[in-house]
């Protein structure tokens, strides 16, 4: 299937525009609204079916099993939308030009091309060597001049990081290629990590409702953690909430929930922890894993060479809860979590830090041992939740998710007379 540039809308012009031409694709779930697009070459296919496919929430339950299952047949692809990109598909002179070196990049082999980062202002293009199963170059290409001062913000994160001593996070941590021309914005290169996104699994069935799989997630998370925090630990300091997170939410909490953000922070500045490096954003879509350990982490734009070491496994807590109710329509209990009813903003996560049961067991279990590993008291745990949900509210740019996070973060102070832990 061919189309001209006036059938092209923004978006779709944009991933169209990266697409060598002469190529056959396959766009999945659509070829009008693609989250994947993927060349359609057997190893291309095997790792987007391995690594990439999941069911995010807002899709239809049924639409990426029946994707996967298709994949796996070599007849069964065509079945799935395609397209060809031509040269006529990009159009004369400037649409060649915004191309820039990245075009010459995607002429030596397979690509994948994402748009499916919880950040939508960015795509990720994948570039396969010849006849390789998995990707060698990772770009992050930005779709405004917003996005692109995000890609410069982590390529400066990146190459800070380098000189640390990562010990055996190392080779997780990606390696800063250079940037690229995209038109006149940059774009980040780096080379591809291994493994598949912890998100991946977990949006899988079944999932998240049982002990073991994401009893495995918080261990490969754990051992992650203390192997870099370890490798760049530094001096002490007092625990704080990050910075500017006190100052954005004095606006928007009620005086109740300000005054409680205030003893939060008088109560985390009563304790010393070493100062580490923080990645910032350390949640499950971050996280690659491969049999079962942590084999990569991307997403570097929150990054600090030194802060607070509760900031990382305090998040990973946040992020994970967020989803466990994404599935089960308001009202109803959600399956493998007795007790969690889906719908309230917070309950996950109140039920996560408060509840009675396995996940709540396995959360406090995670949270006493980095403490312990830090030398602080189990009972800073909550405390330390509850600043990251502070930071979420804080940084979020959508108003609705801010809006959540912060009646999350007032349900949560409001329970905080409960002993903890328990």
């Amino acid at each position: 299937m061919t189309a001209s540039p006036t059938q092209v809308p923004g978006r779709e012009g944009m991933w169209r525009d990266l697409l060598p031409p002469g190529r056959r694709y396959l766009a999945l779930p659509s070829r009008r609204h693609p989250v994947v697009v993927a060349e359609d070459r057997a190893a291309v296919l095997h790792y987007v079916r391995q690594s990439l496919l999941a069911i995010p929430p807002p899709m239809p339950g049924w639409l990426y099993p029946a994707a996967r299952a298709a994949l796996a047949v070599p007849a069964l692809p065509r079945i799935l939308p395609g397209l060809t990109v031509t040269d006529q598909d990009l159009g004369a002179g400037p649409a060649h030009d915004t191309l820039g070196d990245i075009g010459r990049l995607t002429a030596s082999g397979p690509v994948v091309l994402l748009d499916h980062s919880h950040d939508p202002a960015r795509l990720l293009l994948l570039i396969f060597p010849p006849d390789a199963s998995h990707p060698e170059l990772a770009v992050k290409i930005p779709a405004g001049p917003q996005a692109a001062q995000s890609i410069l913000r982590e390529t400066e994160r990146l190459r800070a990081l380098a000189p640390l001593p990562l010990g055996v996070t190392r080779s997780t941590v990606p390696t800063v290629l250079g940037l690229l021309r995209h038109g006149d914005l940059p774009a980040l290169a780096t080379g591809a990590l291994p493994g598949a996104p912890m998100l991946v699994a977990y949006h899988r069935p079944g999932h998240h409702a049982r002990p073991g799989p994401v009893r495995a997630d918080f261990v490969a998370a754990a051992e992650w953690l203390a192997g870099f925090q370890s490798a760049t630990a530094g001096a002490f300091a007092p625990l704080d909430l990050r910075p500017g997170v006190a100052e954005a939410l004095d606006d928007r909490l009620p005086r109740p929930a300000r005054v409680g953000l205030h003893a939060l922070r008088r109560r985390l500045r009563a304790h010393l922890a070493p100062r580490a490096a923080v990645h910032g954003d350390f949640w499950p879509g971050n996280v690659l894993v491969s049999h079962h350990r942590v084999s990569g982490v991307v997403d570097w734009e929150h990054a600090r060479t030194a802060g607070s070491p509760l900031a990382d496994p305090a998040r990973f807590v946040v992020s994970y809860c967020e989803h466990l109710d994404r599935r089960t329509h308001p009202g109803h209990r959600v399956p493998g979590h007795h007790g969690l009813i889906a719908g309230r903003p917070g309950a996950a996560l109140a039920y996560a830090l408060d509840g009675a049961g396995w996940y709540p067991r396995l959360i406090r279990e995670f949270l006493a041992a980095a403490l312990h590993r830090l030398g602080l008291p189990a009972a800073c745990g909550r405390d330390a939740v509850l600043a990251e949900l502070a930071a979420v509210a804080a940084e979020a740019t959508d108003p609705r998710f801010a809006e959540a996070q912060a009646r999350a973060f007032i349900l949560l102070l409001a329970a905080e007379e409960t002993p903890w832990p328990f």
